[in-house]
């Protein structure tokens, strides 16, 4: 048996399988950190039987060095050939590109996230433009806002019915700027039920959605007629776009959510 073609063997292979465990790692801490979401839904198992299978490598290439060290070593002390050669690990070029390669492939993870964000938007400004132009009589009725349980059914109604002929829509509600003891604030309608009752009036405070300032100063600009463009958010795997657009020469904001899975990493 070749000893020397094993040692080298087995020397290679435990050095790339602890580069290949070092990227991993890097990886894992990139998308942990920054919460990029690049994996697909059912990749992630992929991505951690990768982890199992690096280990196994690592693991046999280990072994069979050592088997194959002592082999020589023992041969060595009964035949006493001389000194066994000396393995070179790597010149400092080679360092230098390992160095390299880390940011580069942090440049990369992180493009791989904006790309993915910007694909989930180019995906909700189109749903969007195509719900409007298709439902835009339906939704006319909704344009003429007043707070009344009548109002409150109909946006339930028309978005929930919209919602239910296409499966691959987001999820919709509709915006709308009122007040509440002279405060101005933004309701939302069509995501949530409000069961009538004949004792007892809907109550705004019901259907006002938490949100950012920055995100009530846009929708403050919007039905302002200060700014009219769309606002896209896109945190942890959910994405969220403000659409404004004008039906029945009105300003209305369609809200639209989705959430992506990227599996147990990236979720």
């Amino acid at each position: 048996m070749n000893h020397d073609f094993l040692i080298r063997t087995t020397n290679r292979l435990a050095i790339y399988s602890i580069f290949v465990l070092l990227y991993w790692v890097f990886v894992f801490m990139l998308i942990t950190i920054f919460d990029l979401k690049i994996f697909r839904e059912r990749t992630t198992e992929s991505f951690f039987i990768s982890l199992l299978g690096i280990f196994a490598m690592l693991g046999g290439a280990v072994v069979l060095n050592v088997m194959s060290n002592l082999s020589k070593i023992s041969a060595a002390i009964a035949d006493k050939p001389g000194q066994a050669p000396v393995i070179q690990v790597g010149s400092r070029r080679q360092w230098l590109w390992v160095a390299l390669s880390f940011p580069i492939l942090a440049a990369a993870l992180l493009g791989g996230d904006a790309l993915s964000a910007q694909h989930k938007k180019n995906l909700l400004i189109h749903a969007a433009e195509k719900l409007i132009e298709e439902n835009r009589n339906e939704l006319a009725t909704l344009a003429h806002y007043e707070f009344t349980q009548a109002y409150i059914d109909k946006a339930d109604d028309v978005l929930g019915t919209i919602q239910r002929i296409d499966s691959n829509l987001p999820q919709v509600t509709l915006i709308m700027p009122d007040e509440i003891a002279g405060k101005r604030v933004f309701l939302s309608f069509g995501d949530k039920s409000y069961a009538s009752e004949s004792n007892k009036k809907p109550e705004k405070k019901r259907f006002i959605e938490p949100r950012t300032k920055d995100e009530r100063d846009y929708l403050m600009a919007v039905f302002n007629h200060q700014y009219d463009g769309v606002r896209f958010e896109a945190e942890r795997g959910n994405y969220r776009l403000y659409f404004p657009t004008t039906i029945a020469n009105k300003r209305v904001v369609m809200y639209f959510t989705d959430y992506q899975q990227y599996g147990k990493l990236g979720s």
